[in-house]
């Protein structure tokens, strides 16, 4: 955890007698963490990757942009994902001065290291698509799932028997359309 001692002149509305009152202020690096991670967000070229399910059991891929401190918050490590094709090394540079600065702004702590990792691109098709509310499916085997799809259907059925099988009135479909109208 990173401490700060509260001193120097107040900075609120509040008129004092001087100097703020004695004590500290204790930042856990979880917060620092997410700080970080958050202020990465802010750059254009970084974006948001989901490693899905693995990620949360330790399997697969993570879940970016992903921070850790070290040292009581002097040292911070960002892994990222960037938008392909960017310039790398200009939204690196971009991304480790904000969240410096972010992190000092908010949790009263100057990071004297921000060290980041390019873990992952994410072309900027597949992100418009993200945007844009699709979801990409896995792709569909061309193998059924049983050899003899009639047969498991016939013997797996919880409708009772229907005593002639060429009847098909039961099983016309039909559309109901609900407009809301009163008649």
């Amino acid at each position: 955890m990173a401490e700060h001692e509260s001193g120097g002149p107040a900075r609120d509305a509040h008129p004092t007698a001087g100097d703020s009152p004695p004590g500290t202020l204790t930042v856990a690096d979880r917060v620092i963490e997410k700080i970080a991670a958050r202020a990465a967000l802010d750059i254009p070229g970084v974006v948001r990757h989901r490693g899905g399910v693995g990620s949360v059991l330790g399997v697969g891929e993570r879940n970016f942009p992903d921070a850790a401190v070290h040292a009581g918050g002097a040292r911070i490590t960002l892994s990222l994902a960037l938008e392909w094709p960017c310039a790398v090394a200009e939204v690196s540079r971009t991304t480790r001065d904000h969240v410096a600065a972010e992190v000092e702004r908010l949790a009263g702590i100057v990071p004297l290291r921000v060290d980041v990792t390019v873990s992952k691109f994410e072309p900027r098709q597949a992100i418009r698509r993200l945007q844009k509310g699709y979801v990409d499916l896995p792709p569909v085997s061309d193998e059924p799932e049983y050899d003899d799809v009639d047969a498991h259907i016939r013997d797996n059925d919880p409708r009772p028997d229907d005593p002639d099988p060429d009847n098909t009135d039961a099983f016309t479909p039909t559309i109901s359309i609900d407009t809301g109208v009163r008649r």
